[in-house]
């Protein structure tokens, strides 16, 4: 009973803190992935649309795209209700965590008979966190939540399967193994691809948890984990050896490679750590885009130090499983928690919310440790159980009000912005929102000295975009703008093109287009455009950088009327992609040549492709169409 009741009141604070943040604004990627639902709202979209359409990961994450659906059907689009739905969700993850947690610490002998207790103080913990604002109240982010809550119920799953055959019953451990295991696994892919995770979390749970039971595993468990992560392992060694460019093309458009990407990673899982067990609030944030990747052990010394640490905790957790079994399952969470996100996938170097998941499995570890508490531990006053839910409390109460303070932080975009330019002055994300603050309040001047700040950066990235950002700010200003100006931005460019650059050329283009920039038509923007591209030559096709820009090359060209230019970027981008949009624009070229033969089998291509429900998709397609006829 105290056990539930202190899950209760967690729950309870937990809503509390966090309801004064659910009317902040929407941030970066809750835009493009949320915007169409108003389509479907307004009856112009389909639902199909919405919830198959996202391009979000691998698959699409229809799951998380219907939950926004209901969201927005219940409480219309707006952030308060996607930021409710998220708490929720957060609320639902505590309580199935909290089921997860008291099985596990009840296969330590030396904890069992504290494992409700226990468990309510690591979800109490993790619950009011205040690394999970970052997640909660960032609306899109719910594809994370959503996979960390069917993870959770796959765990859950297992360890009733678990329990099933330690009473003989191998029916129903079967079907829990091999039905809803996968069931389950499949709806947290659905939400977010790090739900991939969960068959390697079963053997850390296997391994900490059940080791006087391996004789006893049986062809059950082995054909478990045979099926669900030994043949999933082998197939992606195989894809990497064979196929890698289907896995790592992207580092085509990182600043980084994939052995610097690893080193990287041990920096940011050991800032992980010590954020987790000692929160450092105002250091939280969106704006960790200035994260400085690892170029070899020394460079910078805390990649070899931050390997070592690693190590010894690891080596620790094993030394301590017999003893402290709870130790080693929490730690080896953790580390394979972040297994997809912070592995070998030319990702970005460092997010906190990340974390979402793979804090149960810290907090765990640190609870564990109570494990190696003597039971005869001499104290004045208190007990050592009293004690403990006593400094457990006072955690709980310190993170409480930590994140009710990011919490009202996250209230307002400009406060989240002046925390972030505070302690991430060279974070490019947070510069650009600062000049789009400022432009929307009129005031250019603080506009130019946040691409003045970028210009200023030692991140070589950072000055092209804002040398562009001030092009553009010049083009919206209705200045002369000279093309020298553009040179000297192609002059600046990277030989290679990455997203950083994207949105601030499409913005640039739509200016050039819809305003006028000067002496800048959308003819030598193209030719700029271009010449960025010849600089980027020995970068991989299909990266997804480098052919959005040929596609907004294209696109350039053709509005200018330099057709041949345009069929050359849009085939280009067209066989690097195959790209619904990019299909589009070609097929209308094609049309616009008079090339018949390759307007028709282009467009027969793209009816079979594009789905019935995509009406936005079918629109485009019904103008190459009209342009083919109108060609004859």
């Amino acid at each position: 009973m105290q056990a539930r009741i202190l899950l209760c009141v967690a729950l309870a604070l937990t809503a509390f803190v966090y309801w004064t943040g659910l009317s902040g604004p929407f941030l970066f990627d809750d835009l493009p992935n949320l915007n169409p639902i108003q389509s479907w709202l307004d009856g112009t979209a389909t639902w199909q649309s919405i919830v198959f359409g996202n391009a979000s990961g691998v698959l699409g994450r229809p799951l998380s795209m219907a939950s926004f659906l209901l969201s927005a059907e219940l409480s219309g689009h707006t952030p308060y209700a996607y930021k409710l739905g998220n708490l929720v969700v957060h609320l639902l993850c505590g309580l199935l965590g909290w089921q997860v947690v008291r099985r596990l610490l009840a296969q330590d002998e030396r904890l069992a008979p504290r494992a409700d207790l226990l468990a309510s103080i690591v979800i109490a913990l993790w619950l009011l966190h205040p690394i999970n604002v970052s997640t909660v109240l960032y609306s899109v982010q719910r594809m994370a939540q959503l996979s960390t809550l069917f993870v959770l119920a796959s765990l859950l799953a297992y360890l009733f399967a678990r329990r099933q055959l330690a009473e003989g019953h191998t029916g129903r451990a079967g079907i829990a193994l091999f039905a809803l295991f996968p069931l389950l696994v499949l709806a947290g892919l659905m939400s977010k691809e790090n739900a991939a995770v969960a068959p390697a979390l079963c053997l850390v749970v296997e391994l900490g948890c059940f080791p006087a039971a391996r004789a006893q595993r049986g062809k059950l468990i082995k054909g478990f984990f045979g099926v669900f992560l030994i043949l999933p392992a082998i197939a992606a060694a195989g894809l990497l050896a064979f196929l890698p460019s289907r896995l790592l093309v992207n580092y085509a458009e990182r600043d980084f490679t994939l052995v610097e990407r690893l080193l990287s990673q041990s920096r940011a899982l050991m800032d992980y750590v010590v954020t987790l067990l000692i929160p450092r609030t105002p250091l939280l944030g969106l704006y960790t885009d200035d994260f400085q990747s690892s170029t070899g052990l020394l460079s910078p010394p805390t990649t070899l130090i931050s390997l070592l640490a690693l190590l010894a905790i690891s080596a620790g957790a094993i030394a301590l499983r017999k003893r402290a079994p709870m130790v080693f399952v929490g730690w080896f969470f953790f580390l394979v928690a972040h297994g997809v996100e912070s592995g070998i996938l030319p990702l970005e170097l460092y997010f906190e919310h990340r974390n979402y998941l793979p804090a149960i499995g810290l907090i765990l570890a640190v609870v564990g440790l109570t494990a190696l508490i003597p039971k005869d531990l001499p104290t004045n006053v208190l007990t050592p159980k009293q004690l403990g839910i006593l400094a457990a409390a006072g955690f709980c109460l310190s993170f409480a009000f930590a994140t009710n303070g990011r919490a009202r932080v996250w209230q307002a975009e400009d406060t989240i912005l002046a925390q972030g330019l505070k302690h991430h002055p060279d974070s490019m994300r947070a510069q650009l929102l600062r000049a789009t603050i400022a432009m929307h309040q009129g005031n250019n001047q603080g506009a130019y000295d946040a691409f003045a700040d970028l210009l200023a950066s030692k991140n070589p990235r950072n000055r092209v975009v804002g040398r562009i950002s001030w092009i553009t700010l010049d083009c919206i200003r209705g200045l002369d703008v000279p093309v020298e100006d553009l040179k000297r931005a192609v002059a600046e460019a990277r030989p290679s093109v990455t997203m950083a650059e994207v949105p601030a050329l499409r913005l640039l283009a739509r200016v050039v287009r819809e305003r006028g920039c000067g002496r800048i038509d959308q003819g030598v923007l193209a030719g700029g455009l271009a010449s960025m591209l010849e600089k980027a030559s020995s970068q991989a096709e299909r990266s997804r950088s480098k052919w959005l820009t040929r596609f907004l090359t294209a696109e350039m060209y053709l509005h200018s009327g330099r057709l041949p230019q345009a069929r050359q970027q849009a085939e280009l981008a067209w066989r690097a992609s195959g790209d619904l949009p990019v299909g589009v624009l070609l097929a209308q070229i094609y049309a616009l040549q008079g090339a018949r033969e390759d307007a028709q089998r282009l467009i027969a291509e793209l009816d079979r492709r594009i789905k019935p429900y995509d009406t936005a998709g079918r629109a485009e397609l019904a103008k190459a169409q009209t342009l083919l006829q109108q060609a004859r």
